[in-house]
């Protein structure tokens, strides 16, 4: 596999282009290759000519692209140039699918598509763009990962000439689309991928619940009252042109899976609400982020060493102007020259939004950087020929992992020259801005300790330190009304068996001690993102998200088991009984609780220390 990048401003560049994919041993041997081509706003005639350059000029050749975005302030600047970035491949196949959105919903066409997926053989990701920013395409995803939830879906939503105008297209071979999905689904046994998130923005200030939205990304009003007033209320913001550049660096913060995702207002409406690419359902918890340009340049630096341990044979990179916004040109410039020291190839795109779908990232994102690495062989079997300069990773393979960066030499010269102000920084100087930043991450600190004391006091189970039945009623409420947004959601319900006769021959002190040690036994073995309570007594519900039957099954009876082999001093030997039973989008809290107390009750009829699911 290899990767060519182009950077074209003239039709000669193009000629030179042509020439050089023609001459190309990979090109001459492959049956096609695949250009992603990315286009500053032109007029439909101008891509069209482009387009069937390609088709006379490189026959071989599926093209596909969006337009790029405009700069969003007047102190940044967009590329204003056409990016190409040629994929070879010497293994792994690829078919190209669009999908005319004017009609039909992005649920309704991803349906299709997955009907498609199920007729390929070894898909191993998805690259993905579409157009319109009202056409919130995050179904279609959705509908990918209910398919096959272990492939990787990335790529971007194409991007105006001015913030907050629908005139975003797509194309692909000779066509242009203006509301539409096109996908690239990439087939090889031996093709690997991987994917680099990288967000930088943090979490200030207290949740605030969304009471209004619709599925079109329209938000209306957030804790009782218009969305575009949190903007007014925290940041003091007004309803002008400067709208956006107002409030860009300080986005809504949604937490996903444990994983806080950024979604940025692209316009308001008179009304108040307030326009995103992306939906945010009814009962999301939101709350601003902020950032500093140490805190976005750190952890791409740091997942860009990590991608260097892979050692990618191509490299697409996926950001978000609103990074640009933050940083300005020259340290935008050197995030990406991190991922140029990985594959000197890698090209970037910026659109409207990121698209990075995994088991742990949910769909549609915003301000962030999206890397994405593949290569057709085990990082071990690449051939020593190839040199870095022309494949992108060390010869020498060699693995380069930084455990702290502020200990990388490189990184400490880029930290000298982070300030773009104009005077010279004294020794020990600290520009204000910083400074109001840290007094705001000290004081909010403080108050998240103060909150976090509190409750703790208030949701956990004094015995055993896990949550009580009144925070289990609260998270499980929270994930009703997220429903579809965690991915599957399963309850799960231990009892100790025959626990009465424990206290009755060991005494109660004994048996308070078999319940922590029975919990501790099942937080040992759940994942972070799983909810743990205890119901009553002996019983306790252990909430786990974005999971599957199978997967959820395994964990039950691989805590069973744990239980039952484990001897717990004085009592020896006991056992458990669980009930297991999945959230549907019908449910409330009452029935879903009966559900699984019934598994469990099924459990405990039929012998005990057994697993039933209902």
């Amino acid at each position: 596999m290899k990767q060519k990048r182009f950077i074209l401003n003239d039709v000669e560049s193009f000629e030179k282009m042509s020439d050089e994919i023609n001459k190309d041993a990979l090109y001459r041997k492959c049956e096609k290759c695949l250009i992603q081509m990315v286009v500053p706003m032109q007029e439909s005639p101008f891509i069209i000519n482009h387009l069937k350059f390609f088709k006379e000029n490189i026959p071989k050749a599926v093209v596909i692209g969006m337009t790029n975005h405009g700069a969003l302030s007047r102190e940044t600047h967009s590329i204003d140039c056409i990016i190409c970035t040629v994929l070879f491949f010497e293994e792994t196949n690829f078919k190209l699918d669009v999908f005319d959105c004017s009609e039909k919903t992005p649920k309704e066409v991803g349906a299709e598509y997955i009907n498609m997926l199920s007729e390929r053989e070894n898909v191993r990701g998805i690259l993905m763009m579409s157009s319109d920013i009202k056409l919130c395409p995050e179904k279609f995803i959705d509908q990918i990962y209910t398919f096959d939830e272990r492939l990787i879906v990335f790529g971007a939503l194409a991007g105006s000439n001015e913030m907050g105008k629908n005139n975003s297209i797509i194309f692909a071979e000779e066509k242009i689309y203006d509301r539409a999905i096109l996908a690239v689904s990439f087939e090889g046994k031996n093709l690997q991928i991987t994917a680099d998130y990288n967000l930088g923005w943090k979490s200030l200030g207290k949740e605030l619940t969304i009471d209004k939205s619709d599925d079109n990304g329209v938000v209306y009003q957030i804790d009782n009252i218009p969305a575009f007033d949190v903007y007014a209320n925290h940041l003091g913001v007004s309803k002008n042109p400067y709208f956006f550049e107002n409030i860009s660096s300080f986005p809504f913060m949604i937490r996903h899976n444990g994983i806080y995702l950024a979604r940025i207002a692209l316009n308001y409406r008179e009304s108040g609400a307030l326009e995103f690419a992306m939906e945010l359902p009814v009962g999301s918890r939101v709350s601003l982020g902020y950032a500093k340009p140490e805190y976005l340049l750190a952890e791409s630096y740091t997942k860009s060493r990590e991608m260097m341990n892979f050692r990618p044979e191509a490299l697409l990179i996926y950001s978000c102007m609103n990074r640009r916004m933050l940083m300005g040109d020259n340290l935008t410039e050197t995030e990406f020259s991190y991922y140029e020291d990985v594959n000197p190839s890698a090209t970037w795109v910026c659109g409207y939004g990121e698209i990075l779908h995994t088991r742990e990232i949910r769909g549609l994102l915003n301000s962030t950087l999206v890397a994405v690495g593949m290569r057709e062989c085990d990082s071990s079997q690449l051939p020593e020929k190839y040199q870095y300069s022309e494949r992108g990773f060390y010869s020498n393979q060699e693995p380069i992992f930084i455990e702290d960066i502020k200990n990388d030499e490189k990184y400490k010269e880029i930290i000298k020259d982070l300030t773009r102000m104009e005077i010279i920084r004294k020794e020990g100087y600290i520009p204000l801005n910083d400074r109001l930043i840290n007094f705001l991450e000290a004081t909010t600190s403080d108050l998240r300790d103060a909150v976090n004391m509190l409750f703790k006091a208030a949701s956990l189970d004094q015995l055993t330190e896990i949550y009580n039945r009144r925070a289990l009623d609260f998270f499980i409420e929270q994930a009703i009304g997220n429903f579809g947004i965690e991915g599957r959601v399963a309850l799960v319900m231990f009892d100790i068996d025959f626990f009465k006769k424990i206290n009755d021959n060991f005494g109660h002190d004994i048996g308070d001690d078999i319940i922590k040690q029975v919990v501790n036994v099942i937080k040992d073995s759940s994942g972070k993102h799983s909810v743990l309570g205890r119901w009553g007594g002996e019983e306790f519900i252990l909430m786990v998200k974005n999971t599957s039957q199978n997967d959820v099954v395994n964990l039950a009876e691989k805590i069973r088991k744990k239980v039952e082999v484990t001897n717990f001093i004085p009592v020896g030997h006991i056992t458990i009984s669980v009930g297991i039973t999945f959230m549907d989008n019908t449910d409330d809290s009452v029935r879903l609780f009966e559900r699984v107390d019934k598994a469990l009750y099924q459990a405990k009829k039929n012998g005990r220390n057994c697993i039933r699911i209902k």
